[in-house]
């Protein structure tokens, strides 16, 4: 049994692309939610997809299926499909509402143009650590 959990480590799929911790500044717009798109933090992000932060249930953000990516009150994409990849719970709390949850997407198919502005968001906003 060891054995196995050994030899899945070693051959287990790397990312794809390096993820990085992104300022403060930086949100996510999610898209449909309500009259208008809710805004979550977003803690990394990569090429091929982003993680963010929000409160509430899981099912509060489940119709969505697009996001787009904001810097203080720039809009630097807008409209990228997604599928969840993970959504878990960070703090427990007994209101629905007041639960934090780390949820976890992978970018679907992106255009060459918004791929540019991509790859440039990041440069622009990842946090390198030394």
């Amino acid at each position: 049994m060891k054995l196995l959990k050994i030899l899945k480590r070693l051959f287990r799929n790397p990312r794809l692309h390096p993820r990085f911790s992104v300022d403060n500044g930086v949100l996510v717009l999610i898209e449909p939610h309500a009259a208008a798109p809710r805004q979550v933090q977003m803690v990394n992000i990569s090429e091929g997809g982003c993680a963010f932060i929000y409160n509430g249930s899981r099912k509060d953000l489940k119709a969505s299926g697009s996001l787009s990516i904001q810097f203080k009150d720039i809009l630097c994409l807008e409209r990228v499909g997604f599928v969840t990849k993970s959504d878990s719970l960070l703090s427990d709390s007994n209101d629905k509402k007041e639960q934090l949850r780390i949820r976890n997407v992978e970018f679907q198919w992106i255009d060459i143009l918004d791929q540019k502005k991509l790859k440039e968001f990041i440069k622009q906003n990842a946090i390198v650590r030394e």
